[in-house]
């Protein structure tokens, strides 16, 4: 039996979803079992026995606003540290753009010197 080319073009375009959602399903499932896997095998931190320690027992949410507190220190000194550096560029860029000036400017000069000589 022949089919058109319309027909077998029309099936294939048919399949095409059935054959991404299969390869979707098995993406997931390799996910799945990859994200368990690293949940397994997270390193747990071995408790320190250190005998006398006098350590203050802190509630969970005072721990995570003092890390949230340091990640924010550490980001704005980032920052501050970026926009120096950028300044600093920016200031040499500066200072380049008038020398290039200056001597443009001399330049012109010794050029309006020579057409007046010729003359």
């Amino acid at each position: 039996m022949v089919y058109s080319q319309a027909k077998v073009i029309a099936g294939g375009l048919a399949h095409i979803p059935i054959v991404i959602s299969v390869f979707y399903f098995i993406m997931i499932s390799f996910n799945i079992r990859a994200l368990e896997y690293a949940e397994a095998n997270k390193s747990i931190k071995p408790k320190s026995n250190v005998l006398g320690s006098k350590t203050e027992a802190k509630p969970l949410m005072a721990v995570k606003a003092e890390t949230e507190d340091v990640k924010e220190t550490e980001v704005k000194e980032e920052k501050a540290q970026a926009i120096k550096g950028i300044s600093n560029k920016l200031e040499e860029i500066e200072k380049k753009a008038e020398d290039v000036k200056e001597k443009v400017k001399k330049k012109q000069k010794d050029k309006k010197k020579k057409k007046k000589k010729k003359i």
